[in-house]
């Protein structure tokens, strides 16, 4: 899930809902549940079962300034396992971009 600051609050408290709790109810009744090994041999089939490696990676911006989104750490951040990633430095970004568009010159870049 990419942005996730940037989604309304109720979709991040039922995202926070399922990896938090397991579950999740659809809004056409059916319910997506963690179940276990026996459960998910026959689950009722108004079940599905979350895969037992399924696993989310939610990325996010800062809360505040300039960024302007829902404080999705504040709401949601018991829940993960956080890392906070810097931007790259300038001489970093050249090289990264120039491995992309070696034909670019390097003012444009």
């Amino acid at each position: 899930v990419d942005e996730a600051d940037k989604a309304p609050l109720e979709v991040v408290c039922i995202l926070k809902g399922l990896l938090e709790d397991g579950h999740m109810i659809l809004s056409d009744g059916r319910r997506l549940e963690t179940l276990s090994e026996s459960e998910r041999l026959n689950p009722p089939p108004d079940v599905i079962p979350i895969h037992p490696n399924f696993r989310a990676v939610v990325l996010a911006n800062r809360a505040g300034y300039p960024f302007l989104g829902n404080d999705f750490f504040g709401e949601c951040g018991d829940v993960f396992s956080c890392h906070v990633v810097d931007n790259p430095d300038q001489t970093s970004e050249i090289e990264l971009l120039r491995s992309y568009a070696p034909d670019v010159p390097d003012h444009t870049l």
